[in-house]
């Protein structure tokens, strides 16, 4: 069984629940931790790359979601992703490379419009 986990509804999730660490805010600041190698100054789930999150039984699930398909920074995103979520978790993470829908301008983040535009 999968479940899916939104960006928005992580990126409010609590911190904690009872004193506990919460494993999907966990895994978000993970995957949120990532920067753009083109664009370090921007993360990946601000580019709005990073575009789902899921738990299947023991894995995580993160798909990926290029700015084009021919991208040539997709294999080290997938890289660092593992990296970053490897550093708070112990479970297996799987990468889910899509390309439809495409990636559009508009799953930017304001806070990355922001930073594109002081850059």
């Amino acid at each position: 069984m999968t479940e899916r986990i939104g960006q928005s509804e992580s990126r409010d999730a609590p911190s904690s629940r009872a004193g506990k660490p919460d494993p999907i805010a966990s895994i978000w600041r993970a995957v949120g931790s990532v920067v753009d190698p083109e664009i370090p100054m921007i993360s990946i789930v601000e580019l709005g790359i990073g575009s789902d999150l899921a738990r299947a039984g023991d894995q995580w699930v993160i798909t990926l979601t290029p700015t084009y398909s021919g991208c040539p920074a997709t294999r080290v995103i997938e890289t660092d992703v593992r990296a970053a979520v490897a550093a708070v978790s112990d479970a297996s993470v799987r990468i889910v490379t899509t390309l439809s829908p495409p990636w559009s301008s508009d799953w930017i983040a304001p806070e990355a419009r922001r930073k594109l535009c002081e850059a």
